[in-house]
């Protein structure tokens, strides 16, 4: 894990300790995004959604599924180089 990783899984754990978050089941969120439970259990083994496992179930912030939803995506464009050997 890398430190922006730990500090968002921070955040979300005072936001649950304090009642203030906004929890959406693993099912939920497929729907949201239009994606498979699997899907969103891939999503969150490979960092890009951040998740807190209570007991068997994980659960996701509705502030960390839009932060998904807003980042861009495919990769970064870069223009092709005029050089040539």
């Amino acid at each position: 894990m890398n430190l922006q990783h730990d500090s968002r899984l921070d955040k979300m754990k005072d936001s649950i300790a304090n009642n203030s978050a906004e929890l959406l089941s693993v099912a939920q969120t497929a729907k949201l995004l239009g994606v498979t439970r699997q899907r969103v259990h891939d999503l969150i083994k490979n960092g890009q959604i951040i998740a807190c496992k209570l007991g068997r179930y994980y659960y996701i912030e509705t502030t960390e599924v839009e932060r998904y939803q807003n980042q861009p995506m495919g990769k970064p464009y870069q223009p092709r180089s005029t050089n040539t050997p």
